[in-house]
């Protein structure tokens, strides 16, 4: 298999079909994202080193940062690799010896004297438990906590998905490094590759370069087709093959494991060096909500894939429902109505409500109108509506703050810098970490909506700064409006129901 040959710096493009994929197996996945109303950011495919598909959703694009969650967990061992061909670590390194003796707790279990750099990497640390949940707001000192959390089983023997042990490893890197991950990889594998990355340090120690990376829609297929390539790029070879390739297989049986609460979809067919192995085959870097870089040796494809979605599962399995069962080895004869179907699809894939065209709407009769609202949950008081050629104006007054938001219209986004949130129980400071894409500044958010019926106007808020995008229908009656909020602008997202609508009324002024 011969390296994928960028040109000018980007990766080179083909046909679907070209490649043995045909368009409309693509085009189907798309349909099936939007029919069950899974939130799609971004994919790229990759087969035979050509990039085939290349959708970013509007309003993000390909320079936008995103969080990319436990998918960090590969790019942390990825840096362990590294260190391991430069002679920092063996395998079998002890991890102990290795930290400061003041992060070690003093009544340590006898068996944590046994555990090594790769039972961190393969996540048999000897936990019956998520570290993490122990020390997320809980701890100041994580390493510590870690080993403060006695093991369940023989280190090495038993694997239990276990946040905590990237941030042990990481620790041990920059310790031996001398620098925090970023700085190591940046050089090693960020500038080769063309990778651009964020990152925001949320843990008390302020060391970690871990899960609050944040990445353009091409980092994952990039790394993805990095390890395709057993750790070569463009000819030379970056990472040794014998580690990367050690880094996919599959190290640990994980058809016990199964918690909601980490987020991993796809959990039962075993895992790598923080990677989890899929279940057709090959492995993937995977993280929360949808952020996945799919590794495919048998197809010679690399899939990057970002999303905000809580049902993460579905979307993996409507890839390989959709696209995969439909693969061929060799070429297939183009199509060109097919490909054009799936290029539309790919460049209107678009975050905006849908809408429509009527010949009448109420947009005359509300006009410049006001409207005062009963007492609601999350303190709107007033909301008005102006409707121009190619834009609204959208009055608001939220907890005795007067705004005007401008929304685009058409599937088109206008940006309001400082314009903060409306009809919602947050503002911008105090939005769920998980909502939270840390690199751009919260208060500048942005609207995009239009008719949905003749009587009912609706737009979606989102902003640069936010996973989650939040949509309103305005329904107008006469001098009444009636306007439907969703449950995650009442309720933290991660409890809320997709299915709940929160109503407030209000009369003209």
């Amino acid at each position: 298999m011969k390296d994928m040959m960028l040109v000018n710096g980007r990766m080179p493009t083909s046909t679907p079909e070209a490649q043995g994929i045909p368009s409309w197996a693509v085009s189907n996945f798309f349909e099936r994202m939007k029919r069950e109303e899974l939130e799609l950011h971004s994919i790229q495919i990759v087969r035979n080193g050509s990039l085939v598909v290349d959708a970013v959703a509007a309003p993000y694009t390909k320079n936008s940062f995103h969080r990319i969650f436990s998918a960090a967990k590969g790019v942390v061992a990825t840096g362990m690799m590294f260190a391991v061909q430069e002679g920092y670590f063996n395998l079998d390194d002890l991890v102990v010896p290795k930290l400061p003796k003041e992060w070690i707790p003093e009544d340590l279990d006898e068996r944590w004297n046994r555990l090594t750099i790769y039972h961190l990497l393969t996540m048999n640390t000897g936990h019956d438990c998520d570290t993490l949940f122990q020390m997320w707001g809980k701890s100041d000192c994580w390493i510590k906590t870690f080993f403060e959390v006695r093991p369940a089983y023989e280190p090495g023997t038993y694997f239990r998905y276990d946040m905590g042990a990237q941030y042990v490893m990481n620790e041990l890197i920059r310790l031996a490094v001398g620098m925090d991950l970023g700085e190591y990889l940046t050089p090693r594998v960020f500038e080769p590759l063309g990778i651009e990355f964020t990152n925001n340090y949320t843990e008390p120690e302020g060391l970690f370069f871990s899960s609050t990376i944040q990445f353009h829609p091409d980092a994952l297929t990039k790394l993805a087709q990095f390890y395709l390539q057993k750790g070569s790029w463009e000819g030379k070879q970056l990472l040794r093959e014998d580690l990367a390739v050690m880094a996919g297989m599959h190290h640990s049986p994980s058809h016990h494991y199964n918690d909601a609460n980490s987020g991993q979809p796809d959990s039962n067919s075993g895992y790598g060096f923080h990677m989890w192995r899929n279940r057709v085959g090959g492995f993937r870097f995977s993280g929360g909500q949808g952020q996945f870089g799919i590794v495919l040796p048998d197809q010679n494809m690399a899939v990057g894939i970002m999303a905000t979605e809580h049902k993460n599962r579905r979307i993996l399995d409507v890839f390989f429902e959709e696209i995969f069962p439909h693969l061929y080895l060799m070429p297939r004869q183009e199509d060109p109505q097919a490909y054009e179907t799936m290029t539309r699809m790919c460049g209107e894939l678009n975050l905006a409500p849908d809408t429509g065209i009527f010949e009448d709407t109420a947009a005359q009769m509300v006009q410049n109108s006001r409207y005062k609202l009963e007492e609601n949950e999350v303190g709107q008081q007033e909301i008005g509506f102006e409707f121009l050629d190619g834009e609204v104006r959208i009055h608001s007054v939220w907890r005795n703050k007067e705004t005007e938001f401008r929304c685009g219209t058409d599937g088109h986004w206008i940006k309001n810098p400082g314009a903060g949130y409306l009809l919602n129980k947050n503002d911008p400071d105090h939005i769920a970490d998980l909502d939270r894409i840390f690199y751009y500044d919260e208060w500048e958010t942005m609207l995009s909506g239009g008719w949905e019926s003749p009587d009912t106007f609706v737009f979606t808020l989102r902003s640069d700064s936010l996973l989650c995008g939040y949509t309103y229908k305005c329904r107008f009656l006469g001098d009444e409006i009636e306007i439907s909020i969703p449950d995650h602008a009442v309720v933290p997202r991660k409890e809320a129901d997709k299915t709940v609508m929160h109503q407030i009324t209000g009369t003209r002024i």
